[in-house]
């Protein structure tokens, strides 16, 4: 069991809902997803590098945490999908100026192998330090059932950096497709097993993609105006979608502001606008069955991915989040706090 962490067995409460279950966790572990009924938690420590963080994984039949991949890297979460989680591995020099790498890595979730899929590395001349300047393409990465697709970082001249968006088969990282590229902004949402969804920034104006991965047609869903960087709203909502099926998904309207959650089909073009009943909200989740977020004053939304209707009977605690086919969520206890994973019968 992870070092500072109790288990808190499913069956502590008789009224508990059905096919949930609990754990502890410790202050090291920032992030958790869903996978296949398991809680999966990223966990890193908050010192200089050499980092040290591990994935871990705890089933319902065991009810403890276990390792199952360990890294030098920083990382503060990854994407789960299917059995595999992507990571973007970032490490830095000790004393390096602002050097920094980063490998992009898949990881099997059952025997905790890593696939190496890309890497980069920029030097000190690249570094901006300080805020507050202009916007420029970051390293990042998602998953589908056998794609992944990536921002790498290209460095030139007097420490410029472009982005190029790549993708590949995960059994063929190395024959990578290279999608657009940009100075400015691009980066890979989500993908499935027949498209692309992607966002591609502009000094003006931030376009918001799909890509058919059958045909290599590509168009534009989508596109929002690009104002002042360092003001809420200052960049379209679109830059945080979520791919749910057959919908783009993202909160539309600034986070100190009455919520509206705005979906477009990507196959029909059709367009909806939910409110998402109250203010100051995060940013939208979804996995294969659910789509949520939540607000201030325990204000929450989950929808069935498939309809984007409200979900009936679905137990909910504080800050749920849909990944895979379940739900999170988590309760403050003394010392710490708890996570949850419900997942329907």
């Amino acid at each position: 069991m992870a070092c500072g962490a109790t288990y808190v067995a499913p069956s502590v409460s008789p009224s508990a809902p059905p096919r949930t279950f609990t754990m502890s966790t410790d202050r090291e572990m920032i992030t958790f997803a869903a996978d296949r009924g398991a809680l999966i938690a990223f966990s890193t420590k908050d010192a200089p590098p050499p980092y040290d963080s591990k994935i871990q994984r705890a089933d319902p039949s065991t009810g403890q945490w276990r390792t199952v991949y360990e890294s030098d890297a920083h990382f503060g979460g990854g994407q789960v999908i299917a059995g595999r989680v992507a990571l973007a591995e970032y490490r830095e020099p000790y004393q390096g100026g602002g050097a920094y790498s980063v490998d992009f890595t898949v990881v099997d979730l059952s025997t905790g192998k890593g696939s190496a899929i890309d890497r980069f590395a920029l030097s000190a001349a690249t570094y901006h330090g300080g805020g507050g300047g202009p916007r420029r393409p970051a390293g990042s990465i998602v998953i589908g059932p056998d794609r992944a697709a990536w921002t790498r970082l290209v460095e030139g001249a007097g420490g410029s950096v472009t982005g190029e968006l790549r993708i590949a088969s995960l059994a063929e990282p190395g024959r990578a497709t290279v999608v657009g590229s940009s100075t400015e902004w691009i980066r890979p949402l989500g993908v499935d097993a027949h498209r692309l969804l992607y966002v591609l920034g502009g000094k003006t104006e931030d376009q918001l993609h799909v890509r058919d991965l059958d045909t290599g047609a590509d168009r534009i869903v989508t596109t929002g105006a690009v104002g002042d960087q360092q003001r809420e709203g200052g960049i379209p909502g679109f830059n945080a979608a979520v791919l749910a099926g057959d919908w783009a998904v993202w909160l539309d309207t600034p986070r100190a502001a009455a919520g509206k959650i705005r979906t477009v089909n990507v196959a029909s073009g059709a367009e909806r606008s939910i409110d998402a009943g109250g203010s100051s909200c995060s940013g939208v989740s979804a996995g294969t069955r659910y789509v949520a977020w939540y607000c201030a004053a325990n204000v929450n939304g989950i929808l069935d991915v498939t309809t984007l209707e409200p979900t009936r009977d679905v137990p909910v605690g504080v800050a749920p989040e849909a990944s895979d086919d379940a739900l999170i969520w988590f309760t403050v206890i003394p010392n710490g706090r708890t996570v949850t994973l419900f997942r329907p019968r």
